[in-house]
């Protein structure tokens, strides 16, 4: 409690501390994203087979630990702002990022999911192929692309409710 006296202290209410919370992590969930899609991914697609997919395999178990975290703790603060702030004309917007994680989810599980299950195991190359492994790859990174958008959209929105509360 001493946290919260604290911020309220300063002049921030509790809902304006979850506002800031819920903009951060929609900014380093959009970052961490984006960067993968222009960055990371990119910089890897010239690399041998086994490279390739060992650093994406790595990169992927790494970041569906993070990822998922990350994505929750935007989704509660948010879903807290959404919830306190009963009298805001912008109230709807902070379910932006709730529906953000759910979207997120869903499709990961369902679109993404079956294809990423084949690529981790560890004789992927072997049983699929060198031509399947790459291009599933290059497949997995197209459909990211749209989680990507779907985040940065998020982040917005976020920062646009932010501002207007």
């Amino acid at each position: 409690m001493d946290l919260l006296e604290n911020v309220i202290k300063l002049g921030i209410s509790p809902v304006e501390s979850l506002q800031v919370l819920t903009c951060m992590f929609a900014g380093i969930f959009a970052g961490c994203s984006l960067y993968v899609a222009v960055v990371e991914a990119p910089s890897r697609v010239d690399l041998p087979i086994h490279s390739l997919w060992e650093q994406w395999a790595t990169s992927f178990k790494r970041g569906a630990i993070f990822i998922p975290i990350l994505s929750l703790c935007m989704a509660m603060s948010s879903g807290a702002v959404y919830y306190l702030s009963s009298s805001s004309p912008v109230r709807t917007l902070w379910l932006v990022p709730v529906g953000s994680c759910v979207f997120s989810v869903i499709y990961t599980a369902i679109v993404m999911g079956p294809e990423i299950k084949i690529l981790l195991e560890k004789d992927v190359i072997t049983k699929k192929g060198n031509d399947w492994t790459k291009q599933a790859i290059a497949r997995w990174v197209r459909r990211h692309y749209i989680r990507v958008v779907a985040i940065l959209i998020t982040f917005l929105v976020s920062v646009f409710a932010a501002v207007k509360s």
